[in-house]
């Protein structure tokens, strides 16, 4: 019997489903089950099941020395015993294990995890599917074509856990430790997630630096609907003035020229160019590869974790184009180039092929799903469509020897735009111009704006940035953008704005300990560990040489901690300050006890206060209400989206708020009802309390990688 152990248990029904022709038994648990047919037992993982971590005896944070705990033993310990001991139980009867999890570092890995569960009862020899797709096709031709695992790759992975386990173990305790931040707020860093934070950082200390520049346009309202605009903005104010005094009744056309422009079709979809595009879309980096993964498990697109960008002949594009006829994208067709011949990119691999469509039929696809599924159908069909020709028009009007111009804009032939319609732009057709024509002016509009400071990363431009800079993998760049957000480091939103308690972090550590937050350090590390999978280095090699890495590192942190500790520590206190408070001038800050609010820091002298939302995290954003001066806070809950909101009640712009009335009466009344000549009374902890809450700490395993 053949035991076939695959990466989740979605692909393991799937691949039994096609292997057993939809005759497959399930047995097994509901939390656990498995899928049987003639000569086969088929069973699912659940990713990794075992951890990485230190022994019990590395689990203080504030007693283990750091680098002792650099040079801790790495253990392997169960996660899912349930998944393991099944694994154990079915190789009992088998004479053959399959691995076919997914194929990557990733996915070698756990697959040689479940050849040493299966070793650990008894020796059977093992071989290896490959795959790109689950489709019925791929999945028989990779079962009559096995071949080996490979260990190296297996090992690559391996390394990236361990080295990553150590270096966020270690970097998160001395930044947690020293700054006393523990419990829940505690501060994490990472090998990989320290120069990524510094990148977003460093932005928005180019944006706070800079230093906004006021310019004007001036728009000529012509009378057949149409209008110019000055040949460019406007910084000088004797010029803005000469342009303001115009009373123009005509324009007289001095140039007209037209030329054709023709772009070419985009390359092949890999992992970095989507998850761009899918950002575009409004999807996180997270998010839209958890679809991509859904999408692919059910059969419907190739393995979304490539960096491929050419099409191999095993794909058979053919059939999948012509998949789409008698379907909504059958219009799209029409855009093909005959005969059929793909874009090239420069990027080609030989492990997984371009993000493509199977060419199977979607069902039961919820609208995020189906969104995903359309934008990489769509980037599919352009690559074989024909080139995208455009007009574009330039006429240029005097005025008083003043030069405006007027663009205009036609598809002549849409090509690969007309399938791939996220980029294309509506048609401005200018009337028929010759120079010499005059043109009626009905109005010239002036519009004051400003230099704006340059753009902040989103999710996408980060994980390109990310992808330059060799920082983290295909596999790993999203989730840790994502753990930036869930650690409170950045912003929920479009774009990443960093956290005060960031800028304080990444402050200190660019400051004294750059050693961390430069990319070269782990972009030596990331071409040490492809080396394990082409069996240049070893393992152990590596991870040894990372150890070593990080003890330089941590020898910077530790000559420099007293003062990386207080320019944190000055950084968090000012991340909690909202502003001046409306009353007596003192700060306004964020408070924790007995619920959140916002109170006066001249307290007693000054009881002003405005209550928050109990439940929920709270974030003093940069931007400040336009009303009262005050700091805006960003509230986060799960399973809603973030919203931002003016902390004070008493602001005019909360005046006609039922909410705020509700509070405002309530907050009025209890202070009434309060004896403000009596001086607060001095609260003293407890023995038992101090030491309890001495003790907040964090699991011991935190891989920040």
């Amino acid at each position: 019997m053949r035991l076939i152990v695959c990466e989740k248990q979605v692909a393991a029904k799937r691949i039994a489903e096609i292997l057993s022709d939809g005759k497959c038994a399930t047995d097994g648990t509901k939390t656990v089950p498995y899928y049987v047919f003639p000569g086969f037992v088929v069973v699912g993982l659940s990713g990794h099941v075992f951890r990485v971590d230190f022994p019990d005896a590395y689990s203080s944070w504030s007693k283990v020395p750091l680098a002792d705990l650099v040079n801790a033993q790495i253990i392997y310990a169960p996660d899912r015993a349930d998944i393991i001991n099944l694994v154990k139980k079915l190789s009992k009867k088998a004479d053959e294990l399959v691995i076919a999890t997914d194929f990557d570092t990733e996915g070698e890995s756990i697959g040689l995890e479940a050849k040493n569960i299966v070793y650990s009862v008894k020796e059977l020899p093992v071989k290896r599917m490959h795959f790109s797709s689950i489709t019925k096709e791929e999945i028989i031709d990779s079962l009559a074509n096995l071949s080996s695992l490979d260990v190296n790759l297996a090992n690559s992975a391996d390394a990236r856990r361990e080295v990553d386990l150590v270096w966020g173990a270690v970097l998160t305790r001395f930044l947690s430790v020293s700054t006393r931040r523990l419990g829940k707020s505690y501060l994490s860093a990472g090998r990989v997630q320290s120069p990524t934070l510094s990148l977003i950082v460093e932005k928005e200390k180019e944006r706070l630096k800079f230093v906004p520049e006021p310019y004007w346009e001036f728009i000529l309202n012509l009378a057949d609907g149409f209008n110019a605009h000055y040949k460019e903005r406007v910084f000088d104010v004797k010029l803005r003035d000469d342009l303001s005094a115009l009373k123009p009744v005509s324009a007289l056309v001095s140039d007209v020229s037209v030329k054709e422009n023709v772009s070419q079709p985009p390359v092949p979809f890999n992992t970095t160019d989507f998850l761009r595009d899918a950002a575009k879309l409004g999807f996180s980096g997270v998010n839209a590869m958890r679809l991509a993964e859904s999408l692919y498990l059910k059969g419907l697109i190739s393995y979304p974790r490539t960096d491929n960008q050419v099409y191999p002949e095993s794909i058979k594009y053919k059939a999948i184009i012509e998949s789409f006829r008698g379907t909504s994208y059958e219009p799209l067709l029409k855009f093909l180039k005959s005969p059929l011949s793909p874009t090239r990119g420069p990027k080609e691999s030989k492990d997984h092929p371009p993000i493509h469509p199977t060419g199977m039929r979607p069902e039961g696809l919820d609208s995020s799903e189906l969104r995903v599924y359309d934008l990489v159908v769509r980037r599919f069909i352009s690559t074989f469509a024909l080139d995208c020709v455009e007009e574009l028009t330039k006429a240029k009007f005097d005025v008083s020897g003043f030069t405006f111009v007027s663009d205009g804009y036609r598809i002549i032939n849409p090509g690969w735009k007309g399938v791939y319609t996220f980029v294309l732009k509506s048609d401005n057709i200018l009337p028929s111009l010759s120079v010499g024509d005059s043109v009626k002016v009905d109005s010239i509009d002036v519009l004051s704006k400003e230099t704006q400071p340059p753009n902040r990363y989103g999710h996408g431009t980060i994980i390109k940035a990310m992808s330059d800079l060799e920082l983290g993998t295909k596999s790993t760049r999203p989730s840790i953008v994502q753990k930036l957000i869930e650690r409170y480091y950045v912003f929920y939103s479009k774009s990443l704005a960093p956290t005060p308690v960031a800028m304080a972090v990444m402050g200190a550590l660019d400051s004294y300990a750059n050693i961390i937050t430069e990319p070269s350090m782990t972009r030596e590390l990331e071409l040490d560990m492809e080396s394990i999978a082409t069996g240049g280095l070893t393992k152990e090699f590596v991870v040894n040489r990372s150890r070593e890495l990080l003890l330089d590192a941590l020898k910077v942190l530790t000559d420099n901690k007293s003062a990386i500790v207080e320019s944190i520590r000055a950084g968090i206190r000012n991340s909690t300050i909202v502003g001046s408070c409306p009353k007596c001038g003192s700060d306004m800050k964020v408070i924790n006890a007995r619920g959140h609010f916002v109170g006066c820091t001249g307290y007693p002298l000054c009881r002003n206060s405005y209550p928050l939302p109990r439940t929920g995290l709270l974030q003093v954003t940069n931007n400040v209400c336009k009303d009262c001066g005050l700091k805006n806070i960003l509230l986060v809950r799960a399973r809603n989206r973030p919203f931002s909101f003016c902390p004070n009640i008493d602001c005019p712009s909360r005046a006609d708020e039922e909410g705020a009335k509700k509070l405002r009466e309530s907050r009025d009344k209890y202070l009434a009802s309060l004896d403000l000549k009596a001086s607060p009374k001095k609260v003293v902890k407890s023995k038992a309390s101090s030491k309890k809450s001495k003790s907040k700490d964090v699991p011991k395993s935190i891989s920040n990688s």
